[in-house]
């Protein structure tokens, strides 16, 4: 039986996987999605080591599709992994390596330049703050801060209950 959080929840389990789950392609979606470009395709074939670039690969689909990035294991994507493999890495030995911490930070930074965003820093927080007071102000209902015009990737949990913190500038 799950336990009830005190905590209040705003979006359904359903909700919360859509908007912070892994993608679940269907075959259009990964030929969607896992189709790159040359520049693409060049970020990832950058990367050290066959296990690297079909990450990289993954990692750049997957942003494409939710604007977010993933820690995943290898056998959450087993699909989308083979697709990777018989597109772009045909006949290559292909194993399973874990990712180290450094290159998915490094993924993360290249693609989010590559697609013209910026990563969360705490330098976003002020403005945001500001923003969220304004919104307040002009409309007490409750609403989402939009986040396009920052272009950041999908911001997390900590991150949000920071900008939850300062609701003292905000009221």
């Amino acid at each position: 039986m799950a336990t009830k959080s005190k905590r209040l929840s705003l979006l359904s389990d359903a909700e919360q996987f859509a908007l912070y789950g892994l993608p679940d392609f269907d075959d259009g979606q990964q030929l969607e999605y896992l189709s790159l470009s040359e520049a693409e395709l060049a970020l990832a074939c950058s990367r050290p080591g066959l296990h690297a670039q079909v990450y990289c690969v993954l990692q750049i689909g997957y942003f494409k599709a939710k604007h977010a990035f993933f820690h995943f294991a290898w056998s959450d994507v087993e699909d989308d992994c083979a697709f990777v493999l018989t597109r772009y890495f045909i006949g290559q030995g292909f194993k399973p390596h874990p990712i180290t911490k450094h290159e998915r930070f490094a993924q993360r930074v290249l693609i989010a330049e590559l697609f013209g965003y910026r990563l969360w820093s705490a330098e976003f927080l002020p403005p945001l703050v500001q923003q969220a007071a304004q919104i307040v102000r002009r409309d007490v209902t409750p609403g989402f801060i939009p986040l396009t015009e920052y272009r950041l990737d999908v911001v997390s949990t900590r991150s949000m209950n920071s900008i939850r913190s300062h609701k003292s500038q905000i009221v």
